[in-house]
């Protein structure tokens, strides 16, 4: 490996990421984004051997994100590195285009060399953990049932989170560039699907599923 970008909102984690990285790899050079805007530009500006990144980023982050990174680098594979459970993002994240998912409170330095190694290989890594996922998600359809938020697109997803992180409708809109309009629409489906009836249920929602921190 000669060229890895990182991704990550958190100082910590991009700097204990670049130093198993330095360790185990010795790059060449390793790149760092805060946001998913970074990343972008990052991936456009040039090609790299690997992408490390988390879920949750600013301005672009989850599966949108990593469709976007895979459609302008399709040959890179993007490991996921976050604090989000498995159950939560591991199948939509692949599903997207990355090729492993790893939880960072259960990940230590070893699993991620192990991880990026078999995807430098050019395979996926799929812990035991993300195997029961998918396979819980193929026997239950599309449509999994223990969840209710797992019936949500990945757009609804995204403005679920935003706004159970307290962020208004406008602040929302100009991040994702469309208009307020169309976010309290999504928020009215969310809402439906969830079977909620207000901001502070789908907070309360979605602190009980570890879907914000």
């Amino acid at each position: 490996m000669q060229r890895a970008v990182i991704a990550d909102d958190h100082h910590l984690y991009r700097r204990g990421t670049r130093d198993v990285i330095q360790e185990e790899f010795a790059p060449e050079v390793i790149a760092e984004a805060k946001t998913g805007t970074q990343l972008i530009n990052l991936v456009r500006e040039s090609s790299w051997d690997l992408c490390i990144m988390d879920v949750a980023m600013p301005v672009k982050s989850g599966p949108d994100l990593v469709e976007e990174v895979v459609r302008i680098r399709p040959s890179m594979p993007i490991l996921i590195l976050s604090m989000h459970p498995e159950e939560h993002y591991a199948v939509r994240m692949i599903r997207s285009g990355a090729r492993g998912y790893l939880n960072k409170s259960t990940t230590d330095s070893l699993l991620l060399v192990e991880a990026i190694r078999s995807l430098l290989s050019g395979h996926k890594f799929i812990t035991s953990t993300v195997a029961e996922c998918l396979a819980d998600t193929v026997c239950a359809g599309s449509h999994p049932s223990s969840a209710l938020h797992q019936i949500l697109s990945n757009r609804e997803l995204q403005i679920f989170q935003m706004l159970a992180a307290g962020k208004p409708v406008k602040e929302i809109a100009g991040m994702l560039f469309i208009s307020a309009a169309t976010v309290s629409t999504y928020r009215t489906r969310v809402l439906t699907k969830l079977a909620l009836d207000s901001n502070a249920e789908l907070v309360r929602y979605a602190l009980e599923h570890s879907l914000i921190t």
